[in-house]
């Protein structure tokens, strides 16, 4: 019995190590969704609900990089070609623009984004060639 105890213990404690470890990691770690976080997007005459949402999933990836910060909103602009083709212009064949609204609370000295603040209307430009992976090329206000 003592034999199992001490087997027992030491792996529970790792366990719950490692699930404190993760969960404090994604409190402190990148950009996060907010709990109410809203998706908008609308039907598109160049890309399928699913294109349209692989390309919101490489905004959120790219997200993750925004330390200390929480996104409330991605919403779906429009295509490159429904816009001025800036995919084209960059080498690329498709582009999808979306905006976003997020927060920011406390940062590492090394962000360009202020501390407690507001951001919205962010843009986010993610372009592909072919059937290939979406990815971001541009970001930012203005």
């Amino acid at each position: 019995m003592k034999k199992k105890l001490n087997f027992l213990l030491p792996t529970l404690l790792a366990l719950v190590l490692a699930v404190g470890l993760f969960s404090l990691y994604q409190n402190i770690g990148g950009g996060k969704l907010a709990e109410d976080f809203q998706f908008i997007t609308e039907p598109s005459q160049t890309y399928t609900p699913q294109e349209i949402s692989d390309a919101a999933d490489a905004v959120l990836h790219y997200f993750k990089g925004f330390s200390g910060a929480t996104m409330t909103k991605l919403q779906y602009v429009a295509s490159s070609s429904e816009e001025d083709n800036w995919a084209e212009k960059g080498g690329m064949d498709q582009g999808i623009h979306f905006v976003s609204d997020f927060t920011t609370g406390d940062l590492p000295d090394n962000s360009s984004l202020n501390p407690n603040s507001t951001y919205q209307g962010w843009n986010w430009y993610v372009a592909r060639s072919g059937n290939g992976h979406w990815k971001v090329v541009n970001h930012g206000q203005g």
